[in-house]
């Protein structure tokens, strides 16, 4: 069983009992939580510093032992107390030995070919190495993501049936030689063999990556045809037209089957529901009803708090990909039990697709907002059946998730993770949507507060609501949490390229408005060469999640 070293911080803890809780009162209530949180947010000794270990992107960087101690060095010279090691990522390989996972050697994977050894067991390494050094590891595991797209790998391409069925509706794009190709969306990422159609509303920067082919349209007329995965050139998208940007299948489809002067039609639709294989995104994800689905997460996350000795679990991706999915039959058998009726129309009575010139615009279904309430109880239930086996097996381990601090569209993910205590006003939002909060379960959540804006007026002068801010997205997560549990604001190193004061000034934010921070990812501390901010920024501290004391006034009455 795992012990929590609390001597250092008695004094902290005592002056913010004293302060919340009068001497008469032991047990937590409203008023004493919300003074213990409040002052925990003010108190600089008490917040949470975490690193996040992105497996993929670190391969080189945590391939041996000796790569390890380098990184867990310049993590504890940074201040940083825990690091959150990615042991299972979205293309469902796992680094360390399991029982159940496939390791990350036997991936086809290009990108993944020669890192790690078949017996190497990166988990033990780093549990190792960071006992040596006082850095607590929580062991972060992609729940609902288990294979990769790109390259049809992953045990979701072992187990087909357990794939995700998406409602997919596109417009059709139409060549001159009667070819056509779906849409993927308007002035939206694109993903692996996916078209895209940007207008000039779209301000996303770099819009695009080299590896695709464009073609500028004026009038429905093509004006020019980039090849960008030859020429390195990004097509600039002209104030009274759009480009079609394709990657992959669609690149070739763009370069093959369309050139200069030719017009093109855009008018035509279809709607389809398709397995995740089939479905323009990077990852592969499968059906949280799934039994077997079910049961092979929670081995996997059986076996990493039995055999190793970690610190917590983290959830990642425990989620559906996103509003379209999942249509399957077992899902439209499972929502009619839910809500006691058959659907007469399916899937129109959830909800429509329409297209307008600016992209899909979903029109809600007499069902909508129960559907959406029905999702949110999937993985509700899911987090109650994960959170009573990691404390069955030891009640000190720590149980937390990483989220977006998107609220207000959070529930496309099919995930309410604010508080059983918090009622959003949305209009997807259905009367008993509240009961499926899981915050309270939770030791603590990361929120990703990842914004260019930092404050709340920033983001107002850009046109975007106040919470679209570091700032305004710490005050959403704690809004939301509702002192259920710790909020852990997140950063994105990326969106502070080039820009070192931006980043400290993200840094002190997410410090000033939650009760710590975690920062993503080791790679671009190690890329932009910015562990001296850390080690200048973040203080020497005792995240509070880890005092009992200070967890309990977290927990219901």
């Amino acid at each position: 069983m795992r012990t929590r070293g609390w001597k250092t911080a008695i004094c902290w803890i005592a002056l913010l009992l004293a302060m919340a809780v009068p001497t008469q009162a032991f047990a937590a209530n409203d008023t004493s939580r919300h003074h213990v949180l409040d002052n925990i947010i003010n108190a600089k000794g008490l917040k949470g510093n975490i690193l996040w270990y992105d497996l993929a992107a670190n391969l080189s960087r945590l391939n041996s032992r000796e790569a390890v101690e380098a990184m867990l060095d310049k993590t504890k010279q940074a201040n940083i107390d825990t690091i959150v090691l990615d042991v299972k990522n979205y293309t469902g390989y796992v680094a360390y030995q399991s029982a159940y996972a496939p390791h990350i050697s036997t991936s086809k994977i290009p990108s993944y070919q020669g890192y790690f050894a078949p017996g190497y067991d990166l988990l033990q390494v780093v549990l190792e190495e960071a006992r040596e050094r006082g850095i607590r590891v929580h062991a972060a595991v992609n729940v609902f993501s288990e294979g990769s797209n790109d390259f049809k790998d992953g045990p979701a391409f072992a187990h087909p049936e357990w794939q995700s069925h998406f409602y997919y509706a596109t417009q059709v794009v139409a060549a001159p030689d009667g070819s056509a190709y779906d849409l993927f969306g308007v002035d939206v990422v694109r993903g692996t063999n996916a078209l895209v159609k940007y207008t000039p509303s779209y301000t996303g920067s770099p819009r695009v990556n080299q590896w695709g082919a464009e073609a500028v349209v004026v009038g429905d007329t093509v004006t020019t045809i980039i090849d960008s995965a030859t020429t390195g050139q990004i097509a600039a998208v002209p104030a009274d037209g759009y480009v079609l940007s394709g990657h992959g299948l669609a690149r070739t489809w763009i370069l093959e089957h369309l050139k200069v002067g030719d017009k093109v039609d855009t008018t035509g639709s279809k709607t389809q529901i398709v397995p995740a294989n089939q479905y323009p995104t990077f990852s592969t994800f499968v059906n949280p009803l799934y039994p077997e689905v079910r049961e092979y997460e929670l081995n996997i996350i059986r076996e990493l708090a039995t055999k190793y000795d970690v610190d917590g679990i983290v959830l990642d991706r425990a989620r559906y990909s996103n509003i379209y999915a999942d249509f399957s039959d077992l899902s439209r058998q499972a929502f009619e039990q839910y809500i006691g009726a058959q659907v007469q129309q399916w899937p129109a009575d959830i909800f429509t697709i329409t297209f307008t010139e600016d992209g899909k615009e979903i029109v809600p279904g007499p069902l909508y907002q129960k559907w959406i309430e029905w999702r949110a109880h999937n993985i509700f239930n899911f987090f109650y059946e994960a959170k009573t086996l990691v404390k069955s097996i030891d009640e000190t381990l720590d149980f937390s998730t990483y989220v977006g601090s998107w609220y207000p569209y959070y529930y496309n993910e099919g995930v309410n993770w604010g508080s059983q205590d918090y009622y959003p006003d949305e209009p997807w939002a259905s009367p008993d949507y509240h009961k499926y909060g899981y915050a309270d379960m939770l030791d603590f959540i990361q929120t990703g507060l990842y914004y260019t804006d930092i404050t709340e007026q920033e983001a107002i002068e850009a046109g975007n609501p106040e919470w679209m801010s570091v700032e305004g997205g710490a005050n959403q997560s704690t809004e939301a949490v509702n002192e259920a549990t710790f909020v852990y604001g997140s950063l994105y190193l990326l969106q502070y390229q080039h820009d070192p004061e931006r980043f400290r000034e993200a840094i002190r934010t997410t410090l000033d408005n939650t009760h710590g921070i975690m920062i993503f990812d080791l790679v671009y501390l190690e890329w932009y060469d910015w562990w001296h901010i850390l080690e200048e920024e973040l203080k020497k501290s005792h995240a509070p999640h880890e005092n009992p004391g200070l967890s309990r006034q977290t927990e219901a009455e």
